[in-house]
């Protein structure tokens, strides 16, 4: 049986205080982001000295699979539902954005923030310092018309940094996240 790792919920994040864990953990998949360093890569994980710092997402996931218990910061343990309810609380249409993680996530990809690009999330087939993110991930909110500024704004960023431009949204009908891609064509 794996031992869960141990972090605390500090505002809408969970750090993991311990440096061992948090290498191992970022190491497993490159969950997280190590505090102040950005895409570290895998060769330079047993360097880096600052704890790990996972989304509230990334943190629901990790407690789903069972790899990580939650923690206040004077120790008190919480649950799954007590972690929904921060990311409720802290990010729109919560439920979607989890179920779009966790169905990436569980089909192999290396999902990391995107908000650099003004995208949800980057979508990486290896992971960042290995490959660079083919997919920039955009969210539509369930029953928003999609307008073509949305797609013209969002296709344009994508392109100029040479990645894939692809809208997810949950289908309240089906009960299914629906992906749709962009390319730029020319003849």
């Amino acid at each position: 049986m794996t031992m869960a790792f141990k972090g605390y919920l500090v505002g809408n994040a969970v750090v993991i205080p311990s440096i061992e864990d948090s290498r191992k953990l970022y190491s497993m998949g490159f969950y997280g982001k190590f505090l102040g360093r950005d895409k570290v890569r895998i060769n330079e994980v047993n360097s880096v000295n600052t704890p790990l710092i996972l989304s509230i997402v990334e943190a629901l996931y990790l407690v789903d699979k069972g790899l990580l218990r939650v923690f206040t910061t004077d120790g008190k343990p919480l649950g799954r539902d007590d972690l929904v309810m921060v990311g409720r609380e802290s990010i729109a249409n919560f439920d979607n954005v989890y179920a779009i993680y966790r169905e990436l996530r569980d089909g192999g990809f290396i999902i990391k923030s995107g908000l650099k690009f003004g995208s949800l999330f980057a979508v990486y087939e290896k992971g960042p310092g290995i490959d660079h993110a083919p997919v920039l991930l955009h969210f539509v909110e369930p029953r928003r018309a999609v307008t073509a500024l949305d797609i013209t704004r969002a296709a344009r960023l994508s392109h100029s940094v040479n990645k894939r431009f692809v809208m997810a949204t949950y289908n309240e009908a089906d009960g299914r996240i629906h992906y749709v891609a962009f390319e730029w064509w020319v003849p």
